[in-house]
């Protein structure tokens, strides 16, 4: 029989799955920025090793990837064989060599220990049933010295995209985790991701939090990219026709106060996190 964590897993694969075309497409590019400044904290060197774990479409992998050059290797694993397709697609498609991806899941790396230099995990790791699993087998296969980078969302009231559609859901009580979800807003509270990187073993650990704005048309635009999203369209199935419109219409209600001219502009926080394995 399943726990609740391993059913879990599997319907947040399939999920992955069916929006991982849709990702690379719409949420990639909205993501990229957080990637980049993690990669900067994270120190890379030519001819380094490195692990990102949770790399769907294989970010921040190609990125490190091409920081590394060729006398480096990154390998990239994801849960969702349907992304890790994508990434290879996209890695081909880039002429970068020195890459590769695997499906494995974080809490069970079948790696062996002291094998990289760097790891990455942008917006995996708040996912992940037992975070804290991930992050042991993370420091196991550092090497001395290594250093492990994580972005994770902020808190609710912080990351305006998600947190806002969340609270109206909640309110008209359509807001449905499956069972053993974690909830991915727990790492933004105020020195959550740094005492979990502690006590993982992790040292020196820096952090900072980092805000981007997501730019939509207007409040239809924005509804349209997020019901494909696998949160909210988990959400909607079953709702009535009338209580999705009134969901909708109190969505773009509360959107209305970051109307800057002619577009949506809502800002979205992270916490990026680096610490050192000793």
């Amino acid at each position: 029989m399943r726990t609740k964590a391993e059913a879990y897993k599997r319907t947040e694969q399939q999920a992955w799955d069916s929006f991982s075309r849709r990702y690379t497409k719409i949420a990639l590019p909205e993501f990229q920025p957080y990637g980049d400044r993690l990669v900067q904290m994270a120190s890379l060197r030519r001819g380094m090793w490195v692990l990102d774990v949770a790399t769907g479409p294989g970010e921040p992998a190609l990125t490190a990837a091409r920081r590394v050059g060729l006398r480096g290797l990154v390998l990239g694993i994801d849960f969702s064989p349907a992304m890790l397709r994508t990434a290879a697609s996209r890695a081909r498609q880039s002429g970068i060599r020195n890459v590769q991806f695997r499906h494995m899941d974080a809490e069970h790396l079948k790696l062996p220990g002291m094998m990289f230099e760097r790891v990455f995990c942008r917006f995996g790791l708040m996912l992940m049933p037992n975070a804290q699993k991930a992050l042991r087998e993370t420091y196991r296969v550092l090497v001395p010295g290594g250093r492990v980078a994580v972005a994770v969302w902020s808190a609710q009231s912080k990351v305006n995209t998600l947190g806002i559609v969340r609270e109206v859901l909640v309110r008209h009580r359509a807001f449905t985790p499956p069972p053993g979800a974690p909830d991915f807003f727990r790492f933004g509270k105020a020195g959550a991701i740094e005492r979990a990187l502690k006590t993982a073993g992790f040292r020196d650990i820096q952090s900072r939090r980092m805000t981007i704005e997501w730019v939509f048309a207007d409040a239809n635009n924005f509804w349209n990219s997020m019901k494909q999203g696998p949160s909210l369209k988990r959400s909607l199935v079953g709702l009535s026709p009338a209580l999705r419109r009134t969901i909708k219409e109190e969505v773009a209600r509360r959107l209305e106060r970051f109307r800057r001219g002619n577009a949506l502009r809502i800002p979205n926080e992270a916490v990026l996190a680096v610490g050192r394995k000793r």
